[in-house]
Formats: C-alpha cells, sequence, structure tokens
C-alpha cells in the first residue's frame, strides 16, 4: 500500500497543518535543488574541477528533474 494513501491507518491521525507544512517543505526542498542545478550548470571547467566535478558530471546532474535526488 502506497504510503501516501487516504486509506492508510496513519493517514487519519496526521492534522491538516502538519501535512500543509510538509508540502510546504518538499517544495521548498524542490526549489532548492532545481536553482542548485542550475547554477551548476553556469559553472565553468575550472569552478568544476575546484568542486572536484567535471563536464559529464555537470550535465548528468543538470538534466536530473527537480524532483528527483
Amino acid at each position: 500500500m502506497d504510503r501516501l494513501s487516504p486509506d492508510s491507518a496513519i493517514a487519519p491521525l496526521i492534522s491538516p497543518r502538519r501535512r500543509c507544512r510538509a508540502l510546504f517543505a518538499l517544495l521548498v526542498r524542490w526549489r532548492l535543488r532545481a536553482l542548485g542545478r542550475r547554477q551548476l550548470q553556469q559553472l565553468d571547467g575550472r569552478a568544476l574541477g575546484d568542486l572536484g566535478l567535471n563536464l559529464a558530471d555537470q550535465r548528468r546532474e543538470g538534466d536530473k528533474p527537480f524532483w528527483r535526488e
């Protein structure tokens, strides 16, 4: 069973306020992840090297959708 299913025994115990906070936290996490990936895409080879990354790492990370870690 999906852990977010409304049929879950735990779902009725979680307050709407807590659900709203969890959703907000998820949206913030996604936004920060998208921003970080956009910034990574703007780095040149030298800056990537300082971070221990290369162009392939940059492309692989930058091509991920914001919801993937």
